[in-house]
């Protein structure tokens, strides 16, 4: 006998799922807007002539990218209180852990942006008297950031996706709810395709604002 789809039972319950998309927003905004002070920080120690700070930045990058995001998640949620002393609430393990693990690779991002610009902007920049932090913030910030803007967009759907993984500490993010919601009326099917199609809605969106805003500073750029 030939399933029969009964999509009715996602018309029933879109406040539930609703609740659910409003907590994957803010984890992953969240988590993005606390990485890019990171990834900062993280690309000028990597460019930094102390040799110190290289080792200390290679070697946060090289343990978060080299690890699942999983078991970041799950070391921060059931470790780091532990070792810390203190209680933390799931949702801000989970920023936490995605925070972290965003900063490194937006921080690589970053990084292969400035490394691209040519050495000469950086001689000019000193001939004129700019010091090395208004040379950065003026000259090199402006045009890296209009390199890596792809890259940084891809990473940013990642975070998306990756966000999904908070279900496994019990947060009622999108996913969480899905599973709730699945287990509750028996239509996994009908579910979890709705859930893919949210989560390809996201990203589309997001990737279309990023085009949106390459073109604007394409043209700005080249007046």
């Amino acid at each position: 006998m030939a399933y029969q789809f009964d999509f009715t039972v996602i018309m029933a319950n879109w406040r539930y799922l609703a609740m659910g998309i409003v907590i994957t927003a803010l984890v992953t905004c969240s988590a993005l807007a606390c990485s890019l002070p990171i990834a900062g920080l993280l690309a000028t120690c990597r460019l930094s002539r102390f040799r110190g700070l290289r080792l200390l930045a290679t070697a946060y990058v090289t343990l978060f990218r080299n690890t699942p995001t999983l078991v970041q998640l799950i070391w921060v949620y059931y470790c780091l209180p532990i070792l810390a002393g203190v209680d933390i609430p799931a949702i801000q393990a989970c920023i936490l852990a995605l925070t972290l693990s965003a900063g490194a690779y937006l921080g690589e991002i970053l990084r292969g942006g400035i490394k691209s610009i040519d050495a000469g902007q950086f001689e000019a920049a000193r001939t004129v008297g700019l010091s090395p932090f208004q040379t950065m913030r003026t000259v090199i910030f402006p045009q890296a950031l209009r390199r890596v803007l792809a890259p940084t967009v891809n990473e940013i759907v990642t975070l998306v996706k990756f966000s999904s993984l908070v279900s496994v500490l019990g947060v009622a993010d999108l996913t969480y709810q899905a599973q709730v919601l699945s287990s509750t009326t028996f239509r996994p099917i009908e579910i979890f395709t709705v859930l893919g199609l949210e989560y390809l809605m996201i990203c589309t969106v997001i990737s279309a604002l990023a085009q949106r805003l390459e073109r604007r500073l394409s043209v700005s750029g080249a007046r």
